[in-house]
């Protein structure tokens, strides 16, 4: 039996972490030469992406210098906002972002999902941060209605 995605937003909460963020593109490094910002963010967001083009990483801008002198940073995107789910989230509902998605980049808002195994998280401009949250809890709100 699927979840419904929307009965799920209607029971959740945000957090909004308060450090500045930033994602650097690291190259070619390795995840253990980034491994060390990790390390010393206990306490905040943070998200270490090896992929094709190499290795990428989130992290607050407190982390940002001490990373550039562990690892080549080739580019640097921000600053953002992280934004987080900050309820009960079932993993396996389907299609749970999408309707969020929808209404933040209808909007013009860039917001880039990542996924933990508990949270959902959308790294944000913060420059639209304070009108992501803002429409995201009016979904939310709408959502509570809708049940």
């Amino acid at each position: 039996m699927s979840i419904d995605p929307i009965a799920v937003w209607a029971n959740m909460k945000l957090k909004v972490w308060p450090e500045r963020y930033w994602m650097l593109d690291l190259g070619d490094a390795s995840a253990q030469d980034a491994a060390g910002a990790f390390v010393t963010s206990v306490g905040r967001y943070s998200c270490l992406i090896r992929d094709q083009a190499g290795v990428s990483a989130i992290v607050e801008e407190e982390a940002v210098e001490r990373l550039k002198s562990e690892a080549l940073v080739r580019d640097c995107f921000g600053p953002f906002r992280v934004v987080s789910t900050d309820g009960e989230l079932p993993f396996d509902v389907i299609g749970f972002l999408g309707p969020v998605l929808k209404v933040l980049n209808d909007e013009g808002i860039k917001a880039g999902p990542q996924c933990g195994a508990v949270f959902d998280h959308l790294f944000i401009y913060e420059r639209d941060a304070e009108r992501a949250k803002m429409l995201i809890e009016g979904f939310i709100s709408k959502a509570r209605d809708s049940q």
